[in-house]
C-alpha cells in the first residue's frame, strides 16, 4: 500500500492539535482537506483511526497503534528531502577521517554512535591507520579530518 505524505501529516497533525479543524489550522488547509486526508488513510489501511461520535476525534486503539510508524516515515521523508537538496546543490553527505591506532576505541566508538544518531544523513568513513599515515592519508585528500 502507498500512503501520501499528506494524508499521514493531516494524520498526525489531528493527533497532535485534538481536532480536524485545528489541524488545518496548522496546516493552513481547510478542515474539509484534512478530514478527507484522514478518511483517505483509513480506506487505505483498511480500519479507522479515529471515533467520531462526538466533538472531537478520539484515537481508535488501532490510530494509537499506528503513531510510531507514521512518524518513523515522516521522519524518513523528511530525511531523503533533506539529502535530495543537499545533492542537488553539490553538498557531500558523506565525512570520512582517520584516527591513529594509538588511541583507544572504545570512547570513540561511541562518540561516532552518538555522531551517527544526531546526523543520520551523514555517512561516515573512518580508517584506522599509524600515525604517519594519518597525515599522509589527509594530505592525499583521501579523509577530510584525522
Amino acid at each position: 500500500m502507498r500512503y501520501s505524505p499528506e494524508s499521514l501529516e493531516a494524520f498526525m497533525q489531528t493527533v497532535a492539535s485534538g481536532s480536524f479543524s485545528a489541524a488545518a489550522r496548522a496546516l493552513g488547509k481547510s478542515q474539509s482537506t484534512i478530514s478527507a486526508a484522514v478518511a483517505s488513510l483509513e480506506d487505505d489501511l483498511g480500519f479507522a483511526l479515529f471515533e467520531r461520535a462526538g466533538r472531537q476525534p478520539v484515537l481508535t486503539e488501532q490510530g494509537r497503534r499506528v503513531i510510531p510508524q507514521v512518524q518513523q516515515i515522516l521522519a524518513a521523508s523528511e530525511r531523503l528531502d533533506a539529502l535530495a537538496i543537499r545533492l542537488s546543490q553539490g553538498v557531500e553527505p558523506r565525512l570520512s577521517f582517520a584516527m591513529s591506532d594509538f588511541w583507544q576505541t572504545d570512547h570513540h566508538e561511541h562518540l561516532l554512535r552518538q555522531f551517527d544518531a544526531r546526523y543520520p544523513e551523514i555517512e561516515l568513513e573512518v580508517m584506522i591507520a599509524e600515525d604517519g599515515d594519518v597525515l599522509d592519508l589527509l594530505q592525499a585528500g583521501r579523509v577530510h579530518l584525522g
